[in-house]
C-alpha cells in the first residue's frame, strides 16, 4: 500500500451534497495510507454571491430532502426553520474557505474545519460567512484565535489563486461539479463516482480499500 495515497476531496462549502458526502469522507480520514485534501470551488464567490432569499430556500430545499433520503444526513431545525428565513445570512464561499486554508496552515486541521463548518451551516444554523462566528469555530475546534485570525486574513488574500487552483484540478479530473472524489497514488490521479456509495459507507471502505490494494476502484 502506498503511504503516500491522497484522497482529493473537491467541494464547496454551501454545497448541500458534500454535507451528504461527510460521512464516506470521515471514512477516508480514518483509513490508514490515505490523506484527504480539501479543495474549495468557490461556487459562490464574487458576482455568485448573495444572500438568503426565498428563490435560494426554494432551489435547495428538494436537493436537501433528497439528500436525506440517500445519504441520512439530516439538516436541523435551526437551519431549516431558522437561517433559510433569515435573508440577511450571507451565501459567500470565500470566508468558510479561508477559514479551512487557514486550519490546515497553522494545524493541518483543514478537513476537521469543514467538517465543522458543514455542522455549523446544516444542523445549528449558524453563519459560516461572518469572520466573526469563524474565529469562533476555530477556538471550539482548539485553535489559537490569533494565530487563526492572522492566518484566515492571510488566505483571504490568496483565495483566487486557490479558487483557481482548485477549478483548474477539477478539470483535470474529469469532474463536473461538487462534491467530487479523486484518488492520487503513484502519480496518477483517479476520479471516483460517488453516485453508488451514497449512503452505503461499507461498499465505499471497501472501495477505498481495494483502490489503495490494487489501484482500482
Amino acid at each position: 500500500m502506498d503511504k503516500q495515497a491522497a484522497l482529493h476531496y473537491i467541494y464547496d462549502p454551501f454545497c448541500g451534497w458534500c454535507y451528504g458526502l461527510a460521512p464516506l469522507v470521515s471514512i477516508a480520514d480514518e483509513m490508514p495510507g490515505l490523506t484527504v485534501v480539501p479543495h474549495s470551488g468557490g461556487m459562490l464567490t464574487g458576482e455568485q454571491a448573495q444572500l438568503m432569499s426565498p428563490e435560494w430556500r426554494d432551489f435547495v430545499r428538494p436537493h436537501e430532502e433528497r439528500i436525506t433520503a440517500l445519504s441520512g444526513q439530516k439538516f436541523g431545525d435551526a437551519y431549516q426553520q431558522g437561517t433559510q428565513f433569515d435573508y440577511g445570512v450571507k451565501l459567500d464561499s470565500g470566508p468558510p474557505t479561508a477559514a479551512m486554508v487557514a486550519a490546515e496552515s497553522i494545524a493541518s486541521a483543514g478537513l476537521k474545519m469543514l467538517k465543522r463548518l458543514q455542522t455549523a451551516y446544516y444542523v445549528e444554523g449558524r453563519h459560516i460567512a461572518e469572520r466573526e462566528e469563524l474565529v469562533r469555530i476555530a477556538v471550539e475546534l482548539g485553535l489559537n484565535a490569533e494565530a487563526f485570525s492572522t492566518a484566515y486574513d492571510q488566505a483571504t488574500q490568496e483565495l483566487g489563486e486557490h479558487f483557481e487552483q482548485t477549478q483548474a484540478f477539477l478539470e483535470t479530473v474529469g469532474g463536473r461539479g461538487y462534491p467530487t472524489l479523486a484518488i492520487e497514488q503513484g502519480g496518477k490521479v483517479s476520479r471516483l463516482h460517488l453516485g453508488q456509495y451514497f449512503g452505503k459507507p461499507e461498499l465505499f471502505r471497501k472501495a477505498l480499500k481495494n483502490h489503495l490494494a490494487h489501484g482500482q476502484a
